[in-house]
């Protein structure tokens, strides 16, 4: 028999059971038969198990919200749901309607949240049901939209919300534990829970009251803490279930991730992969339902975002309807923003952001839209989905077909290909299908295919972030600054350290430690060493800032050891300790404390004080916190400074405030505090929330810039802006900005993978025709405004220079007579993260682009596949930067080099090339478009050439110019390689060629080549330097002769420019390997090149009677045909001698340095647990190049090995790139590939004892692919791992328990940022440790003297990183090049003569591929320069130098 739920409310002394059709909701709880108090309910129950046998699929007539095994019933209907999160408190009221109405139209019938007990109870008793807390408001706005409600009460509700929705002051209820079958719990918890259902109750917001509430939740993925609890966390799971069902609200209650849920509570899933993880409810009579189907993830402090597709949540939905599931809840559908100090530990401001609603409300394409006609699908099969018979088949061994049919109903099937790779045709029913890889496609009637999750037919969109205000005028601030407390001015002390929030109550971030110390003579060099269990840490000595520190989500403690400066007698030592809200989660959180654990001075590294038992004076709060500065009416409570000199930039415990207008219009605003540090805002004495721009992500990024200001905070004009600024920042550069989406052009639908379609977002300027504007062409040459001229173009990256070497290194290129300048765009160093943009510092773009134009030369802009969709927010075209606008951009490339793995794409990446062009050219910049090594570029797109020679390169079409858009004067190195050498006279002889065969631009690529800052490098194992032997070198100095080489071929070139882009081109034959291209006008002008293409004879030529001597593989350029102006093979111009003159480190402080060891192999909190060995991209995302693969085995005292001493051996397999091994915590090698063969295999004997071993394996990266057909599929990392040499033979590890994690402990804190000591204990030391792996080295130095370029000189080190003042310089690696075969030598000269290949004339070999690394001028300050170093294996810190780079003509 089919049991059937039926849930009754008694009202006024009735059994009512009247409904109203209303639509469905979020998290589920089981439930069953709720008693009614009146005995005719029975009756009525009774009747309806009768009916629900004998309806079609248990549908009954009864009105109301039941159940059975296949999904809840409404009013009698089977429903299959669609449900969204819309937390009421993290937008405004003004706010709801549109939500609301937004994801209505994305097709979701239920509106899911939480109910806030910390907001609605702030004190026992007093309750707040106002503004952005107004439930009934919230619910009642659902309810007239038309919308069901799923009502999770908790009312511990975790949520990424501080304190999990628990208020603070249920800590102070004498015995008091949280969440478990605790009597004072249970009863405050009885008590709200009773509030919030008899407040909706009284306004018959229930279903069963004619309401939109279908479903309720009690308590929340207890199932996560229950084990701690043991057998009276079971007790209170029942005791949960029973008081929320004799609530008697007539509708089911849900127990999320609760698989002991007791009937009738229904025991639902949460996460990404329901549909795979979920082994269904805990009975055969309830439903299948997913109430967090998390859309994104949240984002804390330090990390960047989490990006999930549009099409893996698809996918993932489809499956577990295709499963039975019939109520799908999407965690958020808006997350919204948390306002004031709501939110959880380390969370930031923004919540759930990457949600189908975003932050602000806006769409997120394509996931809104992709997802939308997810719902349309579903809805249009509900039938046979709810009343079908679901039928398996297996047609493939990762395809299945899902059936559902009923001769009622019809029939619907869900294709699946779980095959992550490939495209697959299936048949079915006499039918083929082409499924995309992990993708479900739906068939309507089992034979339409409706759907596909893979593929996105929804355009993208972008985010748009205007600024409208900048608030950089110093009179309209005003200032105060906190007074720094001292221990004579607290009134509480105690003689320990106490405990933070014991003391706070959560009413403040903030608590002051204070203290007097008492110095003696006898304490030189002091230190002051803190332990905190809470997130910040702030210390002052004497009113001064000595150091501060922070924790993270990962690293919960912090340990701070900073030098403080101490006089002789009295000092106040102020500590200000500070919480970025309360954890969310976990087992007996009442008991977890915070703040100071431990304080100790230190004397010279060797006299330690322990001040935790001195006499402390403690103070709560800030004084602006106090007064309440953020409030009007408040202000004059606080003396202001309103001039110039009082406005204090980087001071920390900082107030500031300002007046301002509005932006017009009705969309979002958001507020940009990059310039700031970590604080709070509050805009008409609403607190924004908390702000923290200066913890950065591992790609240096802050989590989060820009701060949500609903537009309800907001006045016409006279606005109040208020911020606390705890560490130091700059305020004249907050900016106010709209909000706003851009719709981005997309590919065409017979485009195959959904990745291509990510490209339709990148290019966003282009061409109206080809003969429009400024720039056209024609088969000879460009035409620049109506002036056919000959381009000499000097590829320089900007990101791999500083800005300050901008005009320097545009002037050096434009003095070697080029007239163009060339550079790609950087997508993933502007976008970071989906939506975050970054056009600072070295990615200032439009600042470089002006730099070329303001020194008077064309722009080339290689906008690429990689890059560009960021062109939108950088403000290019307001700058006006394209030729037709008076700009400098001439000419614009997209994709690159495609045409050299286009046919490995079949069929699908010929249309991508094509779709490529056209929706390159549709964008109408005025310029013309070019593709690279493109044989196919169709009409509208000029085909280019790149490689080392392209003299015999043509166009595809006759009308299109001879473009030449990589001459390789040199080639990229790898650590490990040897150095390419290109000769100036091979150089010279290419270019020159390629002129007398018609061409009319010419790119050197690179002729600066730069640096490859931080972890920019691709390869893999590319040097961090990029100096490519470009005629300007890494440093920026002209690499002599070859600069002066061809500065005079450009010049000779240029005097024939009017003949070669105007004249009558003939060829003449002058003899064997000997011709003559002459270019003549109609007036009898003439221009000639001679050419040699012999490449090892010199030969003798006749031109129009004269005698010329050619030299093997040479061209002789004759502007007037007479008289020979350039060789190629006659070097003229000034050779130079290069030194790098070194100087020790120094500082005019004396030399200290600061040693922190990290531990191999797990720091802080693992990541996750797997039984196998997991790629190590697919795990980093490129947050890091470090994953951490550790695990431990027995061996047992009879192992033979120990008693023979023959040590067993390890041997491992690895993608790459490289692997450090430690057994025991003891480094015993490191095993890599190399830039040919990324692979390698290791074979080494290890050191292993008798008992444990731990095997600790760190897998690093040395920059991803950057290159080749499908390398979004390139692997890396441990692929095997066994030791041999055991008694039983072999132990295979492979699929043993192995526990990873990301990064480095000091990567992760942030430990190379200025000033930031991190959670660590430093050793200050003047020796530092010699070859000890695994060590963070702090030293404070001057820079060097002179102003030459600097490299530093990490010969003595072994591998690792390096920072100066917080920026990267990047990977370092000395590590010797060695031959590739044994006849593969290096060359002491190198004969120009005939084709250049990169391994034709190498030099460098037994020495460091990369020994100086380049360290930017601008980089250095005049005195107290911070050096960070990051050391893997082991070097000798002290012999690092600085190396100043002298170039002498010679």
């Amino acid at each position: 028999m089919l049991d059937v739920y039926i849930y009754s409310h008694t009202h006024t002394h009735t059994c009512s059971n009247s409904n109203t059709n209303i639509r469905g909701r979020r998290r589920e709880t089981r439930k069953r038969m709720v008693s009614s108090r009146c005995g005719s309910c029975w009756i009525i129950l009774a009747m309806v198990l009768v009916l629900s046998a004998a309806g079609a699929g248990g549908a009954t007539a009864e009105k109301g919200v039941t159940y059975d095994g296949r999904s809840l019933i409404i009013d009698g209907q089977r429903k299959l749901l669609f449900s969204g999160s819309i937390h009421y408190p993290r937008s405004t009221p003004e706010m709801w309607p549109s939500l609301i109405k937004k994801t209505k139209e994305g097709g979701i019938e239920v509106i899911d949240t939480y109910v806030f007990w910390n907001l609605h109870e702030p004190k026992l008793g007093q309750y707040d049901f106002n503004g952005r807390n107004d439930l009934v408001k919230f619910i009642k706005e659902i309810r007239s939209q038309g919308l069901y409600v799923c009502l999770r009460i908790g009312p511990f509700i975790e949520a990424e919300w501080n304190y999990g929705g628990l208020p603070f002051w249920l800590r102070d209820v004498p015995g008091m534990v949280y969440r478990t079958d605790n009597e004072p719990f249970k009863f405050h918890m009885r008590r709200f829970t009773s509030k919030i259902v008899n407040l909706l109750k009284s306004e018959g917001l229930y279903a069963s009251q004619g309401g939109p509430i279908i479903l309720s939740q009690i308590e929340n993925e207890y199932g996560n803490v229950q084990a701690a609890f043991r057998e009276k966390g079971a007790s209170y799971v029942k005791w949960a279930a029973k008081m929320a069902v004799g609530l008697q609200t007539g509708v089911p209650w849900i127990m999320c991730k609760q698989p002991d849920a007791p009937d009738p509570v229904i025991n639902t899933c949460n996460g990404m992969r329901c549909g795979e993880t979920f082994p269904g409810p805990n009975s055969p009579n309830k439903p299948k339902m997913w109430t967090e189907d998390w859309t994104s993830f949240f984002q804390v402090y330090g990390a960047p975002p989490y990006i999930r597709s549009a099409e893996d949540i698809a996918y993932h939905a489809a499956l577990f309807v295709a499963k039975n599931g019939s109520f799908i809840n999407y965690y958020m559908y808006h997350g919204g923003t948390n306002f004031g100090r709501t939110s959880s530990s380390y969370f930031i401001t923004g919540y759930y952001d990457q949600a189908p609603l975003d932050e602000y409300g806006l769409l997120r394409q394509p996931k809104y839209g992709h997802l939308k006609e997810l719902h349309a699908a579903i809805k249009s099969t509900a039938n046979p989905l709810l009343h079908g018979k679901q039928t398996i088949l297996s047609l493939g061994p990762m395809q299945q077909a899902y059936v559902f049919e009923d001769a009622r109903s019809g029939c619907v099937a869900f294709l699946v290909n779980n095959d992550g790779r490939k495209v697959i045709q299936i048949q079915f029913r006499n039918n083929a299908y082409s499924l995309r890889p992990k993708s479900i496609g739906i068939l309507q009637n089992c034979k339409t295919l409706i759907y596909e999750t893979a593929k996105v037919n929804v355009p993208k969109n972008m985010r748009v972030t205007t600024p409208v205000h900048t608030f950089n005028v110093p009179d309209k601030w005003e200032v105060f600054r906190e007074t720094i407390p001292t221990f004579s001015g607290t009134s509480l002390r105690a003689n320990t350290l106490l405990e933070h929030t014991k003391l706070t109550k959560d009413k403040t971030d903030y608590l002051w430690y204070t203290l007097r110390f008492k110095r003696d003579s006898t304490c030189t060099k002091p230190s002051l060493f803190i332990e905190s269990s809470g997130h910040v840490v702030h210390v002052f000595v004497n009113n001064a800032l000595a150091g501060s520190g922070h924790g993270s989500r990962d690293i919960r403690a912090v340990k701070l050891q900073v030098p403080v400066s101490l006089i002789n007698g009295q000092n106040n030592i102020s500590i200000l300790s500070g919480m970025v809200g309360l954890p969310d989660s976990g087992a007996y959180m009442e008991s977890k404390s915070y703040g100071l654990t431990k304080a100790q001075i230190s004397c010279d590294g060797t006299k330690t004080i322990d001040l935790s038992r001195s006499q402390w004076g403690y103070s709560v709060g800030l004084l602006g916190e106090k007064v309440r500065l953020h409030q009007w009416r408040n202000l004059k409570r606080v003396k202001w400074s309103n001039n110039n000199a009082g406005l204090i930039k980087n001071h920390p415990l900082a107030w500031y405030k300002t007046m301002f207008d509005a932006p017009s219009g009705d969309g979002p605003v958001g507020l940009n505090m990059e310039s700031m540090g970590k604080g709070e805002m509050w805009v008409n004495g609403e607190s924004i929330g908390r702000y923290w721009v200066s913890f950065l992500t591992p790609s240096g990024h802050p989590s989060q810039s820009i701060y949500h200001i609903p537009r309800a905070f907001l006045k016409p004009s006279g606005n109040f802006l208020v911020v606390l600024e705890e560490e130091g920042g700059d305020p004249l550069g907050i900016s106010l900005n709209t909000i706003s989406t851009k719709k981005m052009k997309r590919a065409t639908k017979s485009i195959a993978s959904p990745a291509i379609l990510v490209l339709a977002i990148v290019f966003l300027f282009s061409l109206k025709a080809i003969a429009t504007g400024n720039v056209t062409y024609d088969h000879r040459s460009l035409s620049i405004g109506g002036r056919r001229q000959l381009i000499i173009s000097a590829a320089i990256h900007y990101p791999r220079s500083v800005p300050a070497m901008w005009p320097s290194l545009v002037q050096t290129a434009k003095e070697g007579g080029c007239n163009a300048i060339e550079s790609y765009v950087f997508w993933n160093g502007h976008e970071p993260s989906p939506g975050k943009y970054y056009f600072g510092g070295r990615y200032d773009i439009v600042k470089f682009i002006k730099t070329v134009q303001q020194a008077g030369m064309h722009m080339i802009l290689r906008i690429g596949p990689f890059v560009a969709a960021e062109w939108n927010f950088g403000g290019v075209p307001k700058e006006k930067l394209f030729a037709p606008q008076g700009g400098p951009i001439i000419l614009s490339q997209v994709e690159n080099e495609y045409g050299y793995y286009e046919r490995d794409y079949g069929e699908g990446g010929k249309r991508y090339a094509q779709w490529s062009a056209s929706m390159a050219v549709s964008q109408n910049i005025g310029v013309p478009w070019m593709m690279c090594q493109q044989w196919d570029a169709p009409a509208t797109v000029i085909s280019t050439c790149n490689g080392f020679y392209c003299d015999e390169f043509t166009p595809n079409t006759a009308d299109k110019p001879k473009i030449w858009t990589e001459n390789w004067p040199g080639w990229f190195k790898t650590f490990g390689g040897r150095d390419p050498h290109r000769p100036a006279e091979d150089v010279a002889y290419s270019v020159a060629r390629f002129f007398q065969k018609g061409g009319s631009v010419h790119n050197y690529y690179m002729y600066h080549g730069g640096t490859n800052f931080g972890r920019t490098s691709g390869g893999p194992f590319i040097t961090t330097s990029y100096d490519y032997e470009a005629p300007i070198d890494e440093y920026g100095l002209p690499r002599l002769p070859k600069w002066g080489h061809l500065k005079n071929l450009h010049k000779a070139i240029m005097l024939s420019e009017n003949m070669l882009i105007g004249g009558e081109h003939r060829n003449f034959s002058l003899g064997p390997s000997l011709e003559a291209d002459v270019y003549t006008s109609s007036s009898g002008s003439c221009a000639a090149f001679l050419s040699n293409s012999d490449d090892k004879n010199d030969k003798t030529a006749v031109f129009r009677n004269m005698t010329y001597h050619l030299p093997a593989w040479s061209v002789s350029i004759l502007p007037d045909c007479k008289n020979e102006v350039f060789n190629t093979a006659k070097v003229t111009a000034k050779s130079s001698k290069v030194e790098m003159l070194p100087e020790d480190l120094k500082s005019s402080s004396g030399l200290k340095w600061q040693v922190f060891s990290e531990k191999p192999g797990i720091w802080g909190e693992a990541d996750f647990v797997k039984n196998e060995l997991v790629d190590h991209i697919n795990t980093t995302k490129d947050t890091t190049d470090y994953l951490w693969y550790t695990t431990s085995i027995t061996i047992s005292a009879n192992e033979g090995f120990l008693k023979k001493q023959t040590p067993p051996v390890l041997f491992i397999e690895s993608k790459g790139h490289t692997l450090h091994i430690f057994i025991n915590k003891e480094y015993i090698g490191t095993a890599t590939g190399n830039g040919t063969h990324v692979p390698f295999k290791l074979k080494k004997s290890v050191p292993l004892k008798a008992g444990e071993n731990n095997i600790d394996l760190l897998s690093m990266t040395v920059g991803l692919s950057n290159a080749g057909s499908f390398y979004e599929w390139v692997p890396a990392g441990l692929t095997s791992v066994s030791i041999k040499g055991l008694n039983n033979g072999t132990l295979n590890l492979t699929h043993t328990k192995w526990t990873y994690k990301l990064g480095v402990q000091g990567e992760q804190l942030g430990l190379f940022k200025p000033g930031n000591s991190g959670a660590v204990k430093w050793t200050v030391t003047t020796k530092p440790p010699k070859k000890q792996p695994l060590t963070w080295y702090k030293v404070i130095i001057d820079p060097p003297s002179g102003s030459e370029p600097v490299g530093l000189d990490m010969i003595s080190m072994g591998k690792g990183m390096a920072w100066l003042n917080g920026e990267e310089i990047g990977r370092y690696w000395p590590r010797i090049a060695r031959k590739n075969a044994p006849n593969d030598e290096c060359v002491k000269e190198c004969d120009y003569r005939g084709k250049f290949m990169p391994d034709k004339c190498n030099t460098g070999c037994g020495e460091p591929s990369q020994r100086w690394y380049h360290v930017p001028r601008s980089w250095f300050k005049s005195s107290g320069n911070e050096l960070v170093i990051f050391e893997e294996k082991g070097g000798y810190p002290t012999k690092i130098k600085l190396s100043r780079r002298k170039v002498t003509e010679v």
